[in-house]
């Protein structure tokens, strides 16, 4: 499979979950980016704030466990 940013190669037996899973990527990234282009921030979408601030209490916080947390998480 590819696009304009590259090419990926994967398994026939997997593509059509793998094709899920990409839609549902692309499809959080556009609406992201629409929300960017109407004046709110990526950084207020993900909470960043939010996220420095536990991370200052726990420095062991990732961005991905704050991003699973507020369903955020776009790769999974």
């Amino acid at each position: 499979m590819g696009d304009a940013s590259g090419v990926v190669f994967l398994p026939m037996a997997r593509a059509e979950a793998i094709a899920i899973i990409a839609r549902s990527i692309r499809d959080t990234e556009r609406t992201q980016a629409e929300k960017m282009r109407q004046g709110t921030s990526l950084r207020a979408q993900l909470h960043f704030s939010d996220f420095l601030a536990r991370r200052s209490s726990n420095p062991a916080a990732t961005l991905r466990e704050h991003l699973r947390r507020i369903g955020g998480a776009i790769e999974e």
